[in-house]
């Protein structure tokens, strides 16, 4: 990996561990957390359509291939998105980004059901015993001591995100390998700004809301930075190393996360955060290796 590859992957790792501290900040702001989700899908939308078009990339014929992209929206966008802001009103950032990184692992369970070629393996079925007793070490103490309580219930949030996110993964591998990617994020990302507008308009009412200048701010790096600039950031990375090395921004991501929500939020740091940490990146190595 070049210099310039390794700053870029840097930059990537920052700018998507970052969302969850500006999440937090939106939130914090009187955003509310669907209005932040449209407001970040539209900006997101937007400037993936404009790497699409400079890209000089071309829409994916025939309808069958749209409907996927649109119900993809659905579990790998709209829903996670929804979840992990909703549920970020309850725990830390920290904490969110810990439980995020598990995404690897429900991915290589689905992906064993729904594709031919990834199978369990030794390693893979060790992986996601490790990472998942990750995850458990972070319900447990809280689980115990207050029973479904508002912290618990964020948790379960975030794990239903990772569980969207690993569906949509795999739906997309079998489904389409075969749209350019910037098309294919630019009308994900559009399409879950149409599942989000009727919540969002309904329940939050947009209008009567009154978020401060960082929460708007939020939202714009939100929009424009951890998901239209960051997602040309990966897809150089993809063309310049390959999309294994590319994919290790995984272990990288809480670290980050974990680091801005410490210094600007003020967030503690447990021995249970980082030895579930360790364990969760451990299994998605595992998972991971060939």
């Amino acid at each position: 990996m070049s210099r310039r590859d390794a700053a870029r992957f840097i930059i990537l790792s920052a700018i998507w561990g970052s969302s969850f501290l500006f999440i937090k900040l939106g939130l914090l702001g009187g955003m509310g957390p669907l209005t932040l989700v449209m407001l970040r899908l539209l900006l997101g939308a937007a400037a993936m359509a404009l790497l699409a078009w400079k890209l000089g990339e071309h829409l994916p014929p025939g309808w069958r291939i749209i409907g996927v992209i649109f119900l993809v929206a659905l579990v790998n966008n709209a829903l996670p998105f929804s979840l992990i802001t909703w549920g970020e009103q309850h725990i830390p950032s920290s904490l969110t980004a810990i439980l995020n990184s598990s995404v690897p692992l429900f991915t290589v369970v689905i992906s064993h059901f729904a594709l031919s070629d990834e199978r369990f393996t030794w390693s893979r079925v060790a992986g996601v015993t490790m990472g998942f007793l990750g995850v458990f070490i972070l319900f447990a103490p809280d689980l115990l001591t207050q029973g479904l309580s508002g912290a618990v219930v964020g948790q379960l949030a975030i794990v239903l995100a990772t569980l969207g996110y690993a569906t949509g993964s795999v739906i997309t591998r079998k489904y389409l390998q075969g749209v350019p990617s910037a098309t294919l994020a630019a009308l994900q990302l559009g399409f879950a700004l149409l599942w989000m507008l009727p919540p969002a308009l309904l329940w939050e009412k947009p209008w009567t809301l009154q978020p401060t200048a960082l929460a708007w701010f939020s939202v714009l790096w939100l929009g424009f930075l951890s998901t239209g600039l960051a997602y040309f950031i990966f897809f150089q990375l993809i063309k310049s190393i390959g999309a294994t090395p590319t994919s290790l921004v995984t272990y990288v991501i809480p670290v980050f996360a974990v680091i801005f929500g410490v210094i600007f939020l003020d967030e503690r740091l447990y021995w249970a955060q980082l030895a579930a940490l360790a364990l969760i990146a451990a299994g998605v190595w595992l998972v991971n290796r060939r």
